[in-house]
């Protein structure tokens, strides 16, 4: 039995079911004297019969300001039963950060070879693996799965029925009340239905409508960054870059500013823009510094092979603009860093800073 939070919307639907059994029977026109309660209560009751409770007061209720919120809550419930997710409070899921992966034997040609790593650190990933891994689409889940199961996620051969309905009932409630005020909940619900299924144009679209009809809602930053992340694996840079700039110009209260940063980078770095890429990722570590993360002290793993991983696309990037003069240029513009120092004494702040920029700074460094 499964622990719901559903409104008290239901009870006229319930005293509906219920008054044929108990006491004098209502009418329909009784429901007019009954006042709504959005007030959340818990009650014990599984989805199905939360459904039935919405579908009743539906078909039997007269049409209220509570109906197109009834419509939506009985969708979101057919989308939980079929998928094992639902609407709430929740942030994203830290930037992906897999274990490096050992260098193949077909490591770029002509690259040299990596500065010999400290005892029993892990073994040095290719550029081209490190690219791949990095780029790769950031496994985040939607803001409504901070408290979801996904227990009943949807199976291969599941029916795609419930989600179908849901979907119908999302779209005939915008078509009957297109000034309903949460309208981009139900937007950002069939998006999901659309994705869970497969039809990723389909999500697509409708977070374009997202986006279009509600510029100011709580999930805009998030569609933001899933359109990010769609027109970056295909390879549509561009689009991509705008995307991104769009949260970032949100500023540093969206949870998605740090993640929209990085993959801004990544976006400019993939069409050679190496200046506009350096400048996003120092930006990057720019903001971990101002959030009070400190590179000399031990962090969680992945955070730290996040913050590694930018130190190494930063590298990447000063290769590519020509190495130890374009390092010196590049901070002689944007100012110093106390991450970056360049005197003898230097040591680096990140164990991945130093592996890869080693052989930058050899001359310099007389290593």
């Amino acid at each position: 039995m499964r622990r719901l939070t559903l409104p008290m919307l239901l009870m006229p639907a319930l005293i509906v079911g219920c008054a044929g059994r108990h006491g004098p029977q209502g009418t329909l026109a009784d429901l007019r004297k009954v006042t709504p309660d959005l007030q959340e209560v818990r009650v014990e009751q599984g989805l199905d019969e939360a459904m039935q409770a919405y579908r009743k007061f539906l078909e039997q209720a007269p049409e209220t300001a509570m109906t197109p919120e009834a419509m939506r809550r009985l969708a979101d419930l057919k989308i939980e039963k079929q998928f094992g997710i639902r609407t709430g409070d929740g942030g994203p899921r830290p930037l992906a950060a897999p274990l490096l992966a050992e260098t193949p034997a077909g490591a770029l040609a002509g690259t040299p070879p990596p500065a010999a790593a400290p005892a029993g650190a892990a073994p040095r990933e290719s550029d081209q693996d490190f690219e791949r891994r990095t780029t790769a689409e950031s496994g985040i889940p939607s803001s409504g799965d901070a408290d979801a199961s996904r227990e009943g996620a949807v199976r291969a051969d599941a029916d795609p029925k419930g989600p179908l309905e849901a979907i119908a009932l999302y779209e005939k409630l915008l078509a009957e009340y297109p000034s309903y005020e949460n309208s981009d909940k139900v937007l950002y619900q069939m998006a999901r239905a659309y994705d869970e299924l497969g039809r990723t144009e389909e999500a697509m679209a409708t977070m374009e409508r997202l986006i279009r009809a509600n510029p100011h809602s709580e999930h805009y930053d998030e569609v933001q960054y899933r359109r990010g992340e769609y027109f970056f694996t295909r390879r549509k840079y561009r689009d991509a870059e705008g995307a991104y700039s769009t949260i970032i110009n949100l500023g540093t209260a969206s949870s998605y500013y740090e993640l929209a940063l990085y993959k801004l980078g990544w976006a400019f770095y993939k069409q050679d823009l190496y200046e506009e890429a350096l400048q996003k990722y120092v930006a990057l570590l720019d903001y971990k510094v101002s959030v009070g993360y400190d590179f000399d002290q031990a962090h969680e793993e992945d955070e730290e092979r996040r913050v590694a991983d930018t130190f190494q696309v930063i590298s990447l990037g000063f290769s590519n603009l020509g190495g130890p003069t374009a390092v010196r240029d590049f901070f002689s513009n944007v100012g110093g860093r106390a991450y970056v120092r360049f005197d003898h004494g230097w040591q680096p702040l990140a164990v991945q800073w130093y592996l890869t920029l080693r052989q930058l700074f050899l001359a310099r460094f007389n290593v």
